[in-house]
């Protein structure tokens, strides 16, 4: 009868608090708190500790992996950019394409006057893009001055004018297009206009659509000492309440 008495007393009792050792020489660790964590508690109500957060999902726009895929290069650029060698480019170009990859556009670009060191002087910058997952990937390809590159007309139709307008403005010749010509500037325009070094000299440049480059003009816009840097041939334009003439007309009038 005593030892039930006990036994009982003995579970009703109040369990004894956790004895606590102080250590003379802690570890030197800098445990920082996250409170964005939930925190684990024990049936008594004891925190035991912080569970991990969960991790944030994948950015399904994401072409790293893709860049490494295909063994480019990152450029270290604001967009995703992948620097390709000029004899990767149409092999590249067909491997995103298998993939449901569209060339969107094509540009060309002088650094002549560039103020940081760059690998050439041109670059040709392709557009790919994917209409159903909407991830897009630039292509750099490094040229030097009269460096010929693979045309992507054979992958991408879209190519066409767009390789056409960069021969035309910078003077990139596209092997395997196949028809390769002006398309923005008369037959008989010598040089590239978009070229850092191309002379701008007195005479307005006439494009095929009725619109000309004014230098004068176009010198005071880059200096800020006025808006309007093209004219259009036989246009009234109406802007800021009136009509404006373009600055240079051509001879004879508005055609």
């Amino acid at each position: 009868m005593q030892s039930s008495q006990s036994q009982a007393q003995g579970q009703t009792s109040k369990p004894q608090p956790p004895q606590t050792v102080a250590r003379t020489d802690p570890p030197d660790i800098t445990v920082t708190a996250d409170v964005a964590a939930p925190v684990a508690v024990t049936a008594s109500g004891a925190a035991v500790g912080r569970t991990s957060a969960p991790a944030l999902p994948a950015d399904p726009r994401d072409v790293t992996g893709l860049i490494d895929e295909l063994g480019l290069i990152r450029d270290e650029t604001g967009e995703p950019t992948a620097v390709v060698p000029p004899e990767r480019l149409r092999e590249v170009a067909q491997a995103l394409k298998e993939r449901g990859f569209m060339l969107m556009d094509t540009v060309g670009l002088d650094y002549l006057a560039y103020n940081q060191p760059r690998p050439k002087r041109f670059a040709v910058l392709h557009n790919i893009y994917h209409p159903r997952d909407h991830r897009r990937l630039f292509l750099r390809v490094w040229l030097d001055d009269g460096q010929p590159l693979d045309s992507l007309y054979p992958v991408w139709k879209a190519a066409n004018y767009l390789e056409r307008e960069v021969y035309d403005l910078l003077g990139v010749e596209f092997v395997g297009h196949p028809d390769l010509r002006k398309i923005l500037t008369p037959d008989d325009l010598e040089g590239h206009p978009l070229r850092k070094d191309f002379p701008l000299g007195e005479t307005p440049t006439l494009f095929r659509d009725g619109r000309f480059l004014d230098p004068a003009a176009f010198r005071a816009g880059v200096t800020g000492q006025q808006t309007g840097l093209t004219g259009y041939r036989g246009e009234l334009r109406r802007g800021r309440g009136e009509d404006r003439l373009p600055p240079v007309m051509p001879e004879g009038g508005p055609k």
